[in-house]
C-alpha cells in the first residue's frame, strides 16, 4: 500500500507542475510602460491569516522612472507552495531582506511586478544590472517611441489586395514555377506603404543606430528577384499602399510588418495567411 501511495502521489505532484515560458521584452520597452521602475529593499513581509497571500513593502533606495517618487511602495503575491500547496516552474518569491530592481506597472488594478516575463529581478551574487540595461535605466525617460520602428504581426492591409490578385490572375502570366514570395513591409504613422522588398537574404545594416535603447531593426533595402514570380509578386506588394495604424504602448508609430504570395496548384498568385 505504501508503494501505491508513493506512486500515485508523484503522478498527481507532476500534474502540479506547469511548464514556465514567454517572452521577456527589452528593458526599454518595459522601462517605458511601467509606473515606476526603482530600487528597493524589502523592510517587511507579512502573511495573510490563511496564510494563501503575503505582502511586501518595499523601501524605495532610487527611482528611476520621472513621477510620482512615493517613498514605500507594497505588493501582494500568492504564498509560496507550502502554503496553497500548488507547486509550479514559475514559481518565484520576494523575501525580507532582499534588494530588487523593479519594473512595476498596474494588472488587475493594482501595481504588481512579476519576476518571470520581466526585467524585475533580485540584486545579488546570481542576478544584477548589466551595463546595457544600466544605460536604458539612466537614460529611459529621454526614449521617444516615435524615433523608431516596431515590429507589427497584427497588421493587416487595408487596400484591397483581393481585387489586385483578381486583375493580375486574369492575365495569362505564365508563371509555372509553384513557389512563394515573402516581403517586407514598411508602414509610416499613418498607415502609409514607405518601403516594400524581398526579404533579404543576407544579413542587412541596422536603420537606426541604437546604442542605449537596444530598439535595432535592420534597413529594408533592395533585393532582386530571382524568378519572374518573386518579380510579379513585387509588383503586386508595391500596389498595397494602405494598412492599419499601430499603436504601440499609447503612441502611434511606424512599423514593419510581413506579406508573402505564394503561387497556388492552379498557378494562381493568391496572398499566404
Amino acid at each position: 500500500m505504501k508503494v501505491v501511495f508513493i506512486i500515485i502521489f508523484i503522478f498527481s505532484y507532476s500534474f502540479n507542475v506547469l511548464a514556465c515560458s514567454c517572452d521577456i521584452p527589452k528593458p526599454a520597452i518595459e522601462f517605458y510602460a511601467s509606473d515606476y521602475v526603482f530600487e528597493g529593499e524589502v523592510i517587511s513581509k507579512i502573511y495573510a491569516k490563511d496564510s494563501l497571500t503575503y505582502t511586501v513593502k518595499f523601501k524605495v533606495l532610487k527611482h528611476y522612472k520621472f513621477g510620482d517618487e512615493p517613498e514605500f511602495i507594497s505588493y501582494t503575491f500568492p504564498a509560496e507552495g507550502e502554503f496553497t500547496g500548488h507547486f509550479t516552474s514559475c514559481d518565484w518569491n520576494v523575501d525580507f531582506g532582499e534588494r530588487w530592481l523593479v519594473y512595476s506597472d498596474v494588472y488587475r488594478g493594482k501595481q504588481s511586478f512579476s519576476f518571470y516575463c520581466s526585467n524585475s529581478k533580485p540584486i545579488n551574487e546570481h542576478y544584477g544590472i548589466r551595463k546595457s540595461e544600466q544605460k536604458v535605466l539612466d537614460n529611459g525617460n529621454k526614449l521617444e517611441l516615435e524615433n523608431y520602428r516596431f515590429i507589427n504581426h497584427e497588421a493587416k492591409p487595408v487596400t484591397d489586395v483581393d481585387s489586385i490578385l483578381s486583375a493580375y490572375n486574369s492575365k495569362d502570366l505564365n508563371l509555372e514555377s509553384k513557389t512563394f514570395a515573402p516581403f517586407w513591409i514598411d508602414v509610416d504613422k499613418e498607415g502609409n506603404l514607405t518601403g516594400v522588398n524581398l526579404s533579404p537574404r543576407e544579413i542587412r545594416e541596422m536603420e537606426v543606430v541604437d546604442t542605449i535603447y537596444g530598439l535595432n531593426i535592420r534597413k529594408n533595402q533592395y533585393s532582386k528577384p530571382r524568378n519572374e514570380f518573386e518579380s510579379v509578386a513585387l509588383e503586386i506588394a508595391k500596389k498595397v499602399k494602405k494598412w492599419d495604424t499601430y499603436v504601440f504602448h499609447g503612441k502611434q508609430v511606424r512599423y514593419r510588418t510581413f506579406l508573402t504570395f505564394i503561387l497556388d496548384e492552379n498557378s494562381k498568385i493568391v496572398l499566404y495567411n
